[in-house]
């Protein structure tokens, strides 16, 4: 059975020595993760004792913690409890059991705002880079 915390109980995890995050409703502690981190420990520590879920959303497909770190998992929100986070979508869609992993492609119009080019058409962030004086990422 999975352990319920409030976000007080949250909060006090707050140190990269002892760093707990909620994400989709789910306590994690990522302390023995940090320094395995692709995006470094001062990712996952500014949001230590906190809800980090819309920004974490934002930037990890929704199956990252199972894959990378699903030993991070050490509850849940309990839901009395202020600044309830959302529950993750395959508890919030009704589907009993683990839900299918959503691939992390895109569809066209996505791959178009992130790659900048859509199939058949050129990459505009490659053109012109023998005459671009500024920052290549």
């Amino acid at each position: 059975m999975a352990m319920t915390y409030s976000m007080d109980e949250v909060a006090k995890h707050n140190s990269k020595s002892d760093c707990w995050v909620v994400v989709g409703g789910q306590v994690l502690d990522c302390t023995g993760f940090l320094s395995e981190h692709p995006g470094g420990e001062l990712a996952i520590v500014t949001f230590a004792g906190k809800d980090a879920t819309e920004e974490f959303n934002m930037i990890h497909p929704p199956d990252v913690i199972e894959k990378y770190a699903p030993e991070s998992i050490i509850g849940k929100v309990g839901a009395a409890a202020a600044g309830v986070a959302a529950p993750p979508p395959a508890v919030a869609s009704g589907g009993g059991g683990a839900s299918k992993a959503k691939s992390d492609k895109g569809d066209l119009l996505s791959n178009h705002q992130a790659w900048g080019h859509l199939d058949g058409s050129s990459n505009w962030r490659l053109e012109g880079l023998d005459d671009n004086p500024g920052v290549f990422l």
